[in-house]
């Protein structure tokens, strides 16, 4: 990436910390063999990875048997549905309407094999309604699966509310962190959870690994007899990717701060990022031509996203401002990496009650330790300029 050029899309992956590069490239060099061999190489490797997992239950204060090395978050949600049809001949399963690809597209999986699907409908902020969970979440649910922050709009669901109800009923749940880690670390016995799907390259760490955290009554679900999945106490297949593991584990050491789980609150200690956030809110409060989407309180602390209008007040489309912004050496973008490039509506926006004229224009900004204020000034004027160009 050019010296000048200004990353502001970090939501959708996240540089390679110099630290996290170093570790994979020194694990390929000393631990090149393969954790499943008996001979000693092989067994050295194995040794080194257990350490990892160990470190690694130890930042979320927890075991290192609920830590399970996956792909990254789409198979740790693939895993968990794929592991109710094994486990369960039908059931049913909620999820909010605006969850990301995996889980919509694993849902729909279980629902063509005769599951019940409920979508719990979210409000024009992006949040679910609570107010009726006694009727969503009843005895017939096999499990809750929701997204704790919306990649596209930011909003932060409330994930322990909606785990306290579930432990009570002895319901599975289910919940896709993928955007939280880069903004601190949860403590997971804490967390009123049995499954939680993480990606690496979203808080610093390389693509193609991730987490999916479980408990004693999760693990039970995902216990499998086929023969074939060998890896990660025989819930998945494939050879162990240790130097991936390793450099997450150096990316997770890289993250700062605490959040502090509340009942309907999440709460994310005050950093460089953070701070950045408020003075961009602060820029753009005073242009008329900006709405913010989503939760302007229930928020991931690095995220932005607004519909940007021109003079006449109507809306310009995602991508006229997201080529202009990297034609002058900024990287934006309108949503979840997996789905702004299809060129279809936002499903997200549609859901929350925006009319078809703002379907295409949502813009997301999402911040990293990198960015510094010159960057959001930068982005400003340009901002300005759209809204005169276009």
């Amino acid at each position: 990436m050019p010296k000048n050029f200004i990353y502001l899309d970090n939501a959708a992956t996240t540089p390679l910390s110099k630290n996290v590069l170093n570790k994979i490239n020194s694990t390929y060099k000393k631990y090149w063999s393969n954790t499943s061999s008996t001979y000693k190489y092989g067994i050295k490797c194995s040794i080194y990875l257990e350490k990892i997992r160990l470190k690694i239950a130890e930042k979320f204060n927890t075991e290192p048997e609920d830590i399970i090395f996956t792909s990254g978050s789409s198979e740790s949600t693939s895993i968990v549905f794929n592991n109710l049809i094994d486990k369960y001949k039908t059931g049913r399963v909620v999820i909010s309407n605006v969850e990301h690809q995996a889980t919509i597209i694993s849902a729909n999986k279980l629902k063509r094999k005769g599951w019940e699907i409920y979508k719990w409908k979210v409000n024009k902020d992006g949040m679910i309604d609570i107010s009726n969970i006694d009727q969503i979440i009843n005895n017939n649910t096999t499990l809750v699966s929701l997204i704790w922050g919306q990649s596209e709009i930011g909003t932060l669901q409330p994930v322990q509310f909606v785990g306290n109800k579930c432990n009570k009923m002895d319901i599975l749940f289910h919940i896709d962190g993928t955007q939280i880690l880069s903004n601190g670390i949860f403590n997971w016995k804490d967390l009123n959870c049995d499954l939680l799907s993480l990606s690496a390259h979203k808080f610093g760490g390389p693509k193609g690994i991730g987490i999916l955290l479980t408990n004693f009554k999760s693990r039970l679900l995902l216990k499998n007899s086929d023969i074939s999945l060998t890896q990660e106490y025989s819930i998945r297949q494939g050879t162990t990717a240790l130097p991936l593991i390793a450099g997450m584990y150096e990316s997770i050491k890289n993250i700062s701060g605490r959040i502090k789980l509340n009942d309907l609150n999440i709460e994310f200690e005050k950093n460089k990022t953070s701070l950045l956030k408020e003075y961009f809110i602060n820029k753009i409060a005073k242009i008329p031509n900006i709405k913010l989407t989503g939760s302007f309180s229930h928020r991931l602390p690095n995220h932005i996203s607004f519909i940007l209008f021109n003079k006449k007040f109507l809306p310009i489309r995602a991508y006229k401002v997201i080529n202009y912004m990297s034609d002058n050496d900024i990287a934006i973008s309108s949503g979840s990496a997996c789905s702004s490039s299809s060129g279809k509506p936002s499903a997200t926006l549609e859901k929350m009650g925006y009319n078809i004229n703002q379907l295409n224009s949502n813009i997301r900004v999402s911040l990293g330790s990198m960015n510094k204020k010159s960057d959001i000034d930068k982005l400003v004027k340009l901002i300005q300029n759209c809204i005169k160009k276009f």
